[in-house]
């Protein structure tokens, strides 16, 4: 089929052209229009324990995370009880409820619960519930904060699940313009020192951004119909920029060398897409298998960021086997007008150092092999010691409203009241939460949890004195409103705390932990609530515990992954050994490339348990050092750099494979392979790192995470795996690296010829 494009793509060049420029000036107007219909957050795991515990939050007590926002209130003198305080929040509430939704309010003047009040008395908080879905709701979230605050003198902040993604969409948008800003001018520069024209240096910038422009308007459309994250416009633009100039540096440099030995344009063109075209091709494809690795998870986020990452993928190998060689075509030997820096101070082609650091690996291969492998294996061990953590407020700017709250919030109340563990109790009899038996089960739970140092404060309603038949007050409205009436504190706490519109089914404890509700003791903490402090209280076991909160969330979370990534590493390893085996025609050759790849991943592993989890990068990128590695990370690194990776192994290997198909020499095809392709593997890997290492500053910890670690991956990859490694152990295997069975010669398709 390589053969047959380049033949269509030759005869219809201007059609091919003017097409995708159609396509690209289209996308231009709905590409713009993506960041409007994706959503913050998509960390939910459907399904889950503390997914069914948030639900039943909100359906029975209309105060779940997901459809309330909390207003925090704050004074420098005023006393929470002083009148003008009062008489500014209450005006600020009244204003909040006129919103479109805005169903209820809880405020510690209308219910009398201490906790609303912080313990120095100078800041209290409103929580306002919305009917409706969370993405009804963050659209309010500009007016909600407008409307909160006056001239009172009261400091507000806004915050809860809706504000907190809310502020994560303009943080991830703020996050890929200052990359973009960063990352192209750098881009821009080591082109030019490649090509040394601009004519040429054009074509990697405008067919890369043309990728990531189509992607995002085909996501547009996309996105009617899927919830889709934010971080999707990260993912493209890191994954399209990289692969689409990457691609078209091979290209266009292949080209150049075909065009100076070919007689004719076209010439040189097909013998651009018999080997550099199809070695595009391929990596293409291993690059979208690793990408696709993400979609069957449930996770919003997560399946966001594979069909992202598969889309503009594929989109950057179509462009870079239809559009450039169409173009190429049309501008032929005019590729290299414009010429702004002289041959002799380019990066790109052969050149007598790699001639000669080839033949150096070559004539020493243990060494080699023993000392850089020895480097990326001490740098992989550290993935010993990687704990989990948990998204926070270090996902936002430091100038978002959401981040200045929950740091306030923490200062005034603790860490724990923001995110407390909610223990939803749930039965099957009417007004079964106020029998003895039951109360008691629950007032031995709360003193269990309280024993634990973990644990700050236990609310929960064995704390409510009730009088006796307390049931038979529920049954009749006139006598709850007198009790209500009469009791105002007992009832609201009644009410928040047991669902008594539901019929007094259903309770929740809202357990506060003394620590940070990131640490691995409060994940550990759920975990143990769930297998032995639960089951244990024999009381209680009638009733259906679910435990749910942001900790138990991110021990969800964290434990899906732990299922489902083993298995699907495997079929990603399956499938891509097959497609190498389908290229090289070779058992050994993807094998060791596979090997070659996980080592890669496993010291960008590493990297960032040095750089994050023990803080060593946090003066130099601007970050609180976490509790653990975000776990969504590992999984998006691998995802994504086992098929970048596997780029520099294709384009290396394919060379190699060439030059032994015309002499059958094993050590002459490494050592010109190396000396071919090592400057332009290097150079495309400059580019990779500008473009990843520009999101390593990112205000969101998640994003910077993952820029940091695509930048380490194609570093060491570049600089130490394929111009190192690779070449000493293909020169310790010899005729090796080459064996295939003849009974799977004869079975494999062959694509095009032996010629790569």
């Amino acid at each position: 089929m390589i053969p047959l494009l380049a033949k269509t793509v030759n005869r219809h060049r201007w059609w091919i052209v003017c097409g995708w420029f159609a396509v690209i000036a289209a996308s231009a107007f709905f590409a713009p229009r993506l960041p409007g219909i994706t959503r913050g957050g998509g960390f939910d795991l459907p399904g889950s324990e503390s997914w069914q515990a948030a639900d039943i939050m909100q359906s029975e007590f209309g105060g779940g995370y997901r459809r309330s926002v909390q207003v925090l209130y704050t004074h420098p003198e005023w006393q929470v009880s002083d009148p003008r305080f009062r008489a500014a929040v209450e005006a600020s509430v009244g204003r909040l409820m006129a919103l479109p939704g805005a169903w209820e309010s809880t405020t510690y003047y209308r219910t009398g619960i201490p906790a609303l009040v912080s313990p120095d008395g100078r800041s209290t908080y409103a929580r306002i519930s919305f009917s409706g879905s969370e993405e009804d709701i963050q659209p309010l979230v500009p007016s909600i904060r407008e409307l909160a605050s006056d001239e009172s003198g009261l400091a507000t902040n806004v915050i809860g699940s809706p504000a907190f993604d809310y502020d994560m969409q303009i943080t991830s948008e703020e996050d890929l313009q200052n990359a973009e800003k960063y990352s192209m001018p750098i881009v821009f520069i080591v082109l030019t020192f490649v090509f040394g024209s601009l004519v040429a240096v054009a074509l990697p910038l405008v067919l890369g951004i043309a990728s990531v422009s189509v992607a995002l308007a085909l996501l547009f459309f996309l996105g009617q119909r899927l919830s889709l994250s934010v971080f999707i416009l990260n993912m493209v633009t890191m994954v399209g920029l990289g692969l689409g100039i990457d691609y078209s540096l091979f290209m266009v440099n292949r080209f150049r060398e075909e065009a100076a030995s070919r007689e004719t344009v076209s010439e040189a063109v097909a013998a651009t897409m018999a080997t550099a075209g199809k070695a595009v091709t391929f990596s293409g494809v291993a690059v979208m298998v690793g990408l696709a690795m993400m979609i069957p998870f449930t996770i919003v986020f997560l399946r966001s960021m594979g069909i992202g990452g598969m889309l503009v993928a594929a989109l950057s190998v179509l462009v870079a086997v239809t559009l450039l060689p169409a173009l190429l075509s049309i501008l032929g030997r005019r590729v290299n007008s414009l010429r702004v820096i002289p041959r002799k101070y380019l990066l790109a082609g052969g050149g007598r150092f790699w001639r000669y650091f080839s033949r150096l690996v070559m004539r020493r291969p243990v060494a080699f092999l023993a000392v850089s492998a020895a480097a990326m294996v001490l740098l992989a061990w550290q993935v010993t010691g990687m704990t989990a953590g948990v998204p926070g407020v270090d996902d936002l700017s430091a100038a978002s409203d959401s981040r200045k709250g929950i740091e306030l919030f923490n200062e005034k109340w603790g860490q724990g009241e923001a995110s407390p563990l909610n223990v939803v109790l749930e039965t099957d009899s009417p007004y079964a939460v106020w029998e003895t038996g039951f109360r008691e089960g629950v007032k031995e739970l709360k003193q269990r949890l309280e024993a634990d140092n973990r644990v700050a404060r236990v609310d929960a309603v064995s704390d409510l004195e009730v009088p006796a038949g307390f049931t038979s007050v529920l049954k009749d409205p006139l006598l709850l409103e007198g009790f209500a009436r009469e009791n105002p504190r007992t009832a609201n706490m009644a009410a928040a705390t047991v669902n008594l519109k539901g019929g007094s089914t259903t309770t929740v404890l809202k357990v506060v932990p003394a620590i940070t509700p990131r640490s691995p003791a409060v994940m550990e903490l759920v975990r143990e609530l769930r297998a032995d402090i639960l089951p244990g209280i024999e009381r209680l076991s009638g009733a259906r515990a679910m435990v749910g909160g942001g900790p138990a969330e991110a021990v969800d979370f964290t434990d899906s992954l732990k299922q489902s990534f083993p298995w699907l590493v495997a079929v990603v390893l399956l499938i891509t050994y097959g497609v190498l085996l389908l290229l090289f025609r070779s058992v050994v050759l993807p094998l060791k490339a596979i090997f070659m790849n996980l080592l890669s991943v496993a010291a960008a592993y590493g990297a960032l348990v040095v750089i994050f989890q023990h803080g060593w990068g946090a003066g130099i990128l601007g970050f609180t050092k976490p509790e653990g590695i975000i776990p969504f990370v590992p999984v998006i690194l691998f995802s994504t750099l086992f098929g970048l990776s596997m780029d520099y192994e294709v384009f290396l290997l394919s060379r190699m494979r060439e030059e032994y198909e015309a002499e059958r020499d094993n050590e002459r095809a490494v050592t010109l392979g190396l000396e071919k392709t090592g400057r332009i593997i290097t150079t495309a890997a400059l580019i990779m790192i500008a473009v990843f290492g520009s999101f390593s500053f990112a205000e969101s910890i998640v994003i910077k995470e993952i820029g940091v670690g695509l930048a380490v991956s194609i570093l060491l990859d570049a600089t130490i795996v394929r111009v190192i490694i690779v070449p000493a152990t293909m020169k310790l295997l010899g005729d090796w690296n080459w064996w295939l069975p003849g009974w799977l010669d004869r079975l494999l398709p062959h694509l095009g010829g032996h010629k790569i």
